[in-house]
């Protein structure tokens, strides 16, 4: 417990991508409502955002400063061209790309340290990390510290390292039920992975990093996901399974708490002009393409003429960054509106008028348009979106469009008209709000928290739905 003996401690971490760190944020702000003492380590890019959680909950929650984050590693700030070699749809170059430019041991070392002072300083007796920081669980683990995992991207890509062959691999994008020439896809994806790993190139700076680990001392020095998630006091998984599909390795552990997002915002954006925008027109299609994706020159056209083409019975908002603007048109379709910004994406898909989530397939994207009920369209931007926009199309409430250059304007079209006039599609998408929110979301990861903390009770009173996957 805490030093007054009544109170527990806890620090969350996470890296400052939103896709990482948003459902840490939900969670904190709810955690702050109940007057738990909360301290956040994370890079100064997300210090202010992390200040105004605890504002926006009633309290506060103390900022732990790891630095500023890479800029080499910082999407915004990847050339087209870097972004690109990860986006080329050839899956094994794709993850080869992504290893290039994400790997840095020298930096996570520099993290795992500096976890470690931010431990020494705050004393927590409980730590709260997203699973994609495995130099603060390495902390937490060298401190003795115990630790709940989050994970954002699909449950089973932490377990991959126990996954049957016949599971589709994470980042693959294939479905779960899988055609012979799919399977064949699968191995053959499974072991050029394993063969980008083992390239001499790659494995050495991983060799010596696995020595550095070693002496150490680090528990898990391979740095082995499942081995994280087997030592960890609790592992919450995002989502809920149906949409996540079914896999035998799940630790024991597992608890699977649903779309994990801030509490209700409700269907007004704080935007007077986009409110009533919203209010007039009855049949909406949202395009949003989360943080870093950058749409081409050839699919801001495509879509542009999309939207035209979906007037005017069908209005088209779409979110797109200023710098991509430049690319539009002069003469833009009275039925599209574009935006730099919104206020709430959240308070967007509430509104009852939003038909469709055009969407890049990320874990925040896929849970949030599916938590409103609303059929997604996905174009894939990369790695865990590809997994995302399979698990869509096999939910029965989303459709799924190639990430192009160039993209097909009619399948486009095509596939937004059968989303928005098929009730099929609308009813999967509401049953499966219904699943995400029973399952709990943020309200029940605190509560899992509290748990631990022994602030609600004992761990061993904590049993939700959904717990353990099914066979």
């Amino acid at each position: 417990m805490g030093d007054d003996g009544t109170r527990g401690r806890l620090l969350f971490t996470s890296l400052p991508s939103a896709g990482l760190i948003n459902p840490l944020l939900a969670i904190a702000q709810e955690l702050v409502r109940r007057d738990v003492d909360l301290w956040f380590a994370c890079t100064d890019e997300r210090a202010s955002e992390i200040r105004r959680v605890g504002a926006a909950g009633g309290g506060t929650v103390r900022f732990v400063s790891l630095g500023r984050y890479r800029p080499h590693l910082w999407p915004a700030n990847w050339d087209q061209e870097t972004l690109r070699a990860m986006t080329t749809g050839r899956r094994v170059r794709d993850f080869a790309a992504f290893m290039d430019t994400n790997v840095d041991h020298g930096y996570t070392e520099e993290l795992y340290r500096r976890t470690l002072a931010a431990i020494d300083e705050v004393r927590p007796d409980l730590i709260v990390a997203d699973s994609c920081t495995g130099w603060a669980v390495d902390a937490a683990m060298k401190r003795n510290v115990p630790y709940v995992l989050t994970i954002a991207v699909p449950v089973s890509s932490f377990y991959v390292d126990t996954l049957p062959w016949s599971y589709p691999t994470p980042g693959s994008g294939l479905p779960a039920r899988m055609s012979p020439r799919q399977r064949a896809e699968n191995v053959l994806f499974r072991l050029g992975t394993r063969a980008v790993l083992a390239s001499p190139r790659r494995l050495r700076p991983s060799l010596a990093a696995l020595r550095r680990r070693r002496a150490e001392g680090l528990p898990n020095a391979a740095g082995l996901p499942s081995h994280y998630a087997r030592a960890a006091a609790d592992v919450l998984g995002c989502s809920v399974f149906g949409l996540e599909y079914p896999f035998p390795a799940a630790s024991p552990n597992l608890h699977m708490v649903g779309a994990v997002l801030p509490g209700e915002t409700g269907q007004v954006t704080a935007d007077p002009s986009l409110d009533a925008w919203l209010d007039a027109h009855p049949s909406i299609v949202y395009i949003g393409f989360g943080t870093f994706m950058r749409p081409s020159a050839g699919q801001v056209a495509a879509l542009v003429e999309a939207a035209r083409r979906l007037g005017p019975r069908h209005h088209v908002l779409w979110k797109l960054d200023e710098t991509r603007q430049r690319m539009l048109p002069a003469d833009l379709p009275p039925n599209l509106r574009v935006e730099a910004w919104l206020p709430s994406q959240l308070a967007v898909l509430a509104h009852p008028h939003v038909r469709v989530f055009f969407n890049h397939g990320g874990g925040n994207a896929f849970h949030e348009g599916l938590v409103h009920g609303k059929p997604l369209l996905v174009m894939p931007f990369w790695m865990d979106c590809n997994d995302f926009a399979a698990r869509a199309a096999d939910s029965g409430a989303g459709l799924v469009v190639r990430n192009v250059d160039t993209p097909d304007i009619d399948d486009i079209v095509h596939k937004i008209t059968e989303l928005v006039t098929d009730p099929a599609y609308r009813r999967r998408a509401e049953h499966w709000a219904g699943e995400l929110r029973a399952a709990g979301g943020s309200v029940a990861a605190a509560d899992l928290i509290q748990r631990r903390l022994g602030l609600l009770g004992t761990a061993a009173d904590a049993a939700p739905a959904d717990r353990t996957p099914p066979s």
